[in-house]
């Protein structure tokens, strides 16, 4: 195994975590909109939404499908800098 094999598996390992970060963001997110809209807080709910839909966005198309369920009414848009 080469240097370049060991980089690329600490990278691999690296970006595998981060995503791991990313999809329990995206599930503390959609717990905290539902006891926001469990306690009638609407503004909190869409601000809500629109994190747990920027969250999703950057994990990507792959795993938005495992997120199914963490779903929420905001439409899809983009929140990339232009």
């Amino acid at each position: 195994m080469g240097v370049t094999s060991v980089v690329k598996i600490e990278a691999d390992q690296g970006a595998e975590d981060s995503l791991e970060e990313l999809v329990a963001l995206a599930r503390m997110i959609a717990y905290a909109r539902q006891v926001a809209q469990d306690v009638k807080l609407q503004f909190a709910t869409n601000c809500l939404d629109l994190a747990l839909e920027a969250v999703k966005q950057e994990v990507g198309e792959g795993l938005t499908r495992e997120l199914g369920e963490l779903s929420s009414p905001v439409p899809q848009v983009s929140v990339r800098s232009h």
